[in-house]
């Protein structure tokens, strides 16, 4: 069952019926309820002129748009259906924006195995081999919709029906189960003609021809991102139905966390407005003083002493999450086989708000030595990124076999 607005999404509904508990409890409960009733209001009014304007042209929207970047698309377009896909499309189309939009597919296991493909995916897209983005995002989507559940069944397989989005905005009757018709859509006879849709079983047989462009690619990311908020959508439905039913305690917790979630989300994008990407040297007190200066030296001190418990505690959270106890474990088995013998901190590429990139020279036992991009992220417990002021550390999101994989061999000195 779909969604006819934002504001049928259960939470809402259950948000609701606690605001007017709220609004019982004094004059500091009144205004509380009226923040969050305002927030509650301009997300669900965002979301339903997000799918009436473009919910015909297949776009979802999903967790990882920014709900200032759709109201400034909205508000450029006018009403205008064709201007704001073109909006929509440059708010993909942005190096340091998809980089970050991508990141919290890392959470979901069947997803991160194939994060490479995605990674390729994303260096197609921004080289203009829209053709290989296309292709490469079916295969992901497919297999992991396959792998997720125990019903071994591919996202092409899959009816409208099945992917019902639980309490999620992708559950709009304008949203993914509206978009996947186009996905399943059969085409038996050749077509030369140019498409813009997100054709699946045309593109992969061979029977659509002409779909090399970004306005197919673009929607392949946007397909992408609402299937991940699909998969979350179905276990957060299955731990629904195993809750115990609600008392004053819970609907207190349910209150506190809603309202901090919303603050944190609007923190975060007024950081992400005021930040302006900076590159850092050698030479100036400046580098040698910054976080990831400071973490990366650290991080590299520790391999190169094979001292694999203190590296693991500079990992993303996602890992430990992932691997608990034996995190230890993993990160030694990720990093022993390439024995660190020293190290050279080159440069800083602060370039967005809650991510950089630390350019370092590895010398490995052996001989060989390559030049080496790391990529971190300052997150929270719970692995989401957050910029400063908010709480939060540098953590090392990357895995030595995937930046030395791409690492540059030098010379030997």
């Amino acid at each position: 069952m779909s969604y006819e607005s934002a504001r049928d999404l259960p939470s809402f509904l259950e948000l609701d019926g606690q605001l007017k508990l709220l609004r019982l409890l004094g004059k500091a409960g009144r205004g509380q309820a009226a923040s969050i009733e305002t927030q509650m209001r301009e997300l669900t009014d965002t979301v339903d002129a997000f799918y009436q304007l473009l919910g015909d042209k297949h776009w979802i929207f999903h967790d990882r748009l920014s709900l200032t970047a759709v109201r400034a698309v909205l508000d450029s377009a006018d009403g205008n259906a064709n201007q704001a896909e073109q909006r929509l499309i440059e708010h993909y189309h942005d190096a340091e924006r998809l980089t970050l939009m991508l990141l919290p597919l890392r959470k979901l296991p069947a997803m991160r195995r194939r994060l490479d493909l995605v990674d390729k995916a994303r260096q197609d897209y921004f080289d203009g081999r829209f053709y290989s983005t296309v292709h490469v995002l079916l295969s992901v989507m497919d297999g992991f919709v396959n792998e997720f559940e125990t019903v071994r069944r591919g996202l092409h397989a899959r009816t409208p029906e099945e992917l019902h989005a639980w309490d999620s905005v992708v559950g709009h009757h304008l949203g993914l189960a509206h978009a996947h018709k186009t996905f399943t859509k059969g085409r038996s006879a050749t077509q030369e003609e140019p498409v813009f849709e997100l054709y699946r079983n045309g593109i992969v047989h061979g029977s659509i021809l002409n779909y090399d462009n970004i306005t197919v690619a673009t929607k392949a990311f946007n397909r992408l991102f609402a299937v991940a908020d699909w998969a979350v959508a179905r276990e957060k439905e299955e731990q629904h139905h195993a809750e115990e039913p609600p008392t004053w305690s819970s609907v207190g917790r349910h209150l506190k966390e809603a309202f901090g979630a919303l603050m944190e989300q609007s923190e975060a994008g007024r950081a992400n407005k005021r930040w302006k990407p900076a590159e850092y040297l050698p030479g100036s007190e400046d580098f040698t003083r910054h976080p990831l200066y400071q973490q990366t030296h650290e991080l590299l001190t520790c391999w190169k002493r094979r001292n694999y418990g203190s590296l693991s505690d500079l990992m993303t959270h996602d890992l430990q999450r992932k691997h608990g106890k034996s995190v230890r474990s993993e990160v030694r088995r990720a990093f022993e086989p390439f024995p660190l013998a020293d190290f050279d901190i080159r440069a800083i590429r602060h370039d967005m708000a809650a991510a950089g990139t630390v350019l370092a020279i590895l010398d490995h036992s052996g001989g060989q030595r390559v030049s080496a991009e790391l990529r971190w992220v300052r997150e929270n417990a719970q692995a989401h990124p957050r910029p400063e002021p908010m709480p939060g550390q540098w953590r090392l999101v990357s895995q030595p076999h995937t930046f030395l994989a791409r690492a540059t061999p030098l010379p030997a000195e």
